[in-house]
């Protein structure tokens, strides 16, 4: 994998996937050029802290210090750049719609300040079509330049995963025309070790949103054979072990508080929202969004059935981010959870300490007694078991971590 350095490579966006992004690129000998408009982000990148846990402040600094990264507010900072990529949120909006602004304010920002025979990649997810309906048109209709090409790798990063990286994550690509394709391809191949090429950039869009709803849709299922098993006193957990030895036709998904993060809770809306404005009724997968959306109320319940009443309770819940052992809580199901309790005039309060703060609820600690009972969702490595189980309360545990007692209902 011979990487040239000829080549210099923009990315607009600097969150997981962008600085993840920047992160390998910089690893493997590319001068980047960083684009964020959050200018306190810029300013800690400038200083030599790392927005997130894809690059240490070690290597920061020293791809600073190599001059292989240059990070900017500015679009002009683009202007020499033979490779764009994009990588900003496409989130859902108040109604739980596809929101595309940011996407397409990020065309419109780097339109103008693009090379001639630029290459500009999408890597934000979205409906199939995207690039060749919203990327590539907004694009061109403000650019001065000219011999433009457009490809699209749809983002496969999973945060906090200490086996798979940008790297070793194999990549599906595509571009709107066969020397998009090539390119987008020969560029992907320069530092990754497998790369799929796609027939069509629709065919690559819409892999990334078969890949999330697939998970979305067994996820909500096996947290509903999980309320199952519970009422049937089985330990689901031991029967998915029992499962998962069969060689071929299952894949394990563990029982959970709910899903969360940017991709699952997000991606298969993309899919809901185009498949309804074409007439596709996917019924199964609505279903698993409409479970997902419940579960919140569906673990008190749970609760309830347990312990008898929430009401005027003292309610923790231990790991507000949405998975182990990161420091992101976008759509995590431990929002549901919090409405869900207060809605039943109990009182709720949280512990994470990979988070300095958060807008629901209050923070709690390990240090008192003074909880009725614990919901366990994230166990990060950096919580102290000994200090959880020394509470002597009930603890719900929805990580599958805690060893098994009388106080302890492994969920």
């Amino acid at each position: 994998m011979n990487l040239s350095n000829s080549e210099r490579v923009g990315v607009v966006g600097l969150g997981y996937v962008g600085f993840a992004l920047v992160g390998a690129l910089c690893k493997s000998g590319r001068e980047v050029y960083g684009l964020e408009l959050d200018e306190t982000r810029v300013s800690a990148v400038l200083a030599g802290k790392s927005p997130n846990e894809s690059i240490t402040d070690e290597k920061l600094v020293k791809y600073q210090s190599q001059g292989l990264l240059k990070v900017s507010s500015k679009p002009l900072s683009l202007k020499n750049c033979d490779v764009v990529l994009i990588a900003v949120p496409t989130p859902l909006d108040e109604d739980s719609k596809p929101d595309l602004r940011i996407l397409v304010r990020a065309c419109e920002d780097i339109a103008p300040h693009l090379k001639n025979g630029a290459l500009v990649i999408n890597e934000s997810t979205s409906f199939p079509g995207t690039l060749r309906e919203v990327v590539a048109p907004t694009i061109k209709r403000t650019t001065k330049a000219n011999n433009l090409e457009f490809g699209c790798s749809p983002e496969r990063i999973n945060p906090g995963d200490p086996r798979f990286g940008i790297e070793n994550t194999p990549r599906v690509v595509s571009g709107l025309d066969a020397s998009a394709k090539e390119r987008t391809q020969r560029f992907y191949r320069s530092f990754v070790k497998e790369v799929f090429l796609a027939d069509s950039p629709e065919v690559a869009e819409m892999s990334k949103l078969l890949e999330n709803s697939y998970r979305l849709v067994n996820i909500a299922f096996i947290n509903e054979v999980s309320d199952y098993c519970l009422r049937k006193d089985i330990s689901v957990r031991a029967v998915i072990e029992a499962a998962k030895t069969k060689p071929f036709g299952f894949s394990a998904f563990a029982p959970s508080l709910g899903i969360g993060g940017h991709c699952i809770p997000v991606d298969p809306e993309y899919l809901l929202s185009d498949a309804g404005a074409i007439g596709v009724d996917l019924r199964i997968l609505k279903s698993a969004s409409r479970s997902n959306s419940l579960r919140g109320e569906v673990v008190c319940e749970l609760i309830e059935r347990n312990q008898g009443s929430l009401r005027g309770k003292r309610i923790l819940i231990v790991g507000i981010t949405y998975k182990a052992n990161i420091a992101d809580f976008r759509e995590s199901p431990a929002e549901e959870l919090v409405l869900a309790i207060e809605k039943r005039n109990a009182s709720v309060e949280w512990f994470d300490p990979l988070i300095d703060g958060w807008r629901h609820a209050n923070r709690g600690d390990l240090q008192n007694g003074r909880y009725d009972l614990v919901v366990v969702s994230s166990l990060h490595d950096l919580i102290d078991r000994e200090s959880l189980l020394k509470l002597q309360i009930p603890i719900f545990d929805f990580s599958g971590k805690l060893p098994k007692s009388d106080l302890v209902i492994t969920i």
